[in-house]
This record gives C-alpha cells, sequence and structure tokens, in this order.
C-alpha cells in the first residue's frame, strides 16, 4: 500500500485537536489554573485567566511533550499495521522527535496567540477563556498535523518506483 502523507496531515490535524483539547480540560479540571476571573468589556462580562506567564510556558511545554509523544507513538504504530515489512525509524528516535516537535511548535503559537488575544501583564498571562480554549485548539491543530506528517514520514518512506525501461537493458 502506498504511504499517503497527506491523510496523515489530516488525521494528525484532527487528534492534535481532541488531544490538545482533552490536555486542557484536564489542567483546567484538576485546578491548575486557579486564576479565574472576570473583567469588564465594555457592558460584556468576560471570564479570563491570568496564570503566571511562567506557569503557563510550563504546563504548555509539558502539554506538548506529552501530547506530541502520543501522537508519534500511535501513528509509528499505526504504520507498522498498516505495513509491517517497510523499513522504518526506530521508534525511540520518532517519539523522541515527535514530543520534541509537539513542545516546540505549541511554545511558539501559545506566547503569540497570548500576545495577540490577550496581553502579558505584570507577570501574568491574561486571557479569555473562549479565546485560550480556541488558541488550544488551534496549536493542537498546528503541532498534530507537524507531528503526525512527520512521524509517518519516518515510520513509512517513500520507496523509489522501479523503471521498466531502465531495467529492460
Amino acid at each position: 500500500m502506498k504511504p499517503s502523507y497527506t491523510m496523515s496531515l489530516v488525521i494528525g490535524a484532527v487528534t492534535g485537536v481532541v488531544i490538545a483539547l482533552a490536555l486542557f480540560t484536564f489542567v483546567a479540571a484538576s485546578g491548575a489554573v486557579r486564576t479565574l476571573m472576570t473583567e469588564l468589556d465594555g457592558a460584556d462580562v468576560v471570564p479570563t485567566f491570568a496564570p503566571s506567564a511562567s506557569a503557563t510556558w510550563i504546563m504548555v511545554i509539558l502539554a506538548g511533550l506529552a501530547g506530541g509523544a502520543l501522537i508519534a507513538t500511535v501513528t509509528r504504530t499505526a504504520s507498522r499495521v498498516i505495513d509491517p515489512g517497510t523499513p522504518s525509524a526506530p521508534g525511540a528516535i520518532i517519539v523522541s522527535l515527535g514530543a520534541v516537535i509537539g513542545a516546540t511548535i505549541a511554545m511558539v503559537v501559545y506566547p503569540l496567540g497570548i500576545t495577540v488575544l490577550g496581553s502579558i501583564t505584570e507577570g501574568n498571562a491574561v486571557i479569555g477563556v473562549a479565546d485560550f480554549v480556541v488558541l488550544t485548539a488551534v496549536a493542537g491543530l498546528i503541532a498534530g498535523a507537524g507531528v503526525a506528517w512527520f512521524s509517518y514520514i519516518l515510520a513509512r518512506p517513500s520507496a523509489p518506483a522501479e523503471d521498466p525501461e531502465l531495467l529492460a537493458r
């Protein structure tokens, strides 16, 4: 079966969104984000998070590591089930690179998103809850797509097609 790198990109993006939102829900429900407050935006009351920026970056890095490793593991496992006979990079390398890629992409997307959608004031990352959920989904989409695509390329590298004219001589 011929590898479908585009399909891995799409499946990785969807999986990344699901994992990112699940990790966000777990972190928020476990009490890690204790700084839920409200701000007045004209006549509207907007619920906002205002955790310390350093704690936010640490949570983002850890969630990116965990999510990237999980997506890379599932991608490699699926590629081994689809075509067990093809050569592949070792699982430890694929999972390690997936974790690093996931954390790196998350660490790039989150500070940029918090700067655009919220603000960093007095050492706190202040952002609306709805904006934070959207930011989490976008970060998961980008990181999941990148990790799954890269992991799939390493797990199922493309093989050159045989050229019948070249072999006939």
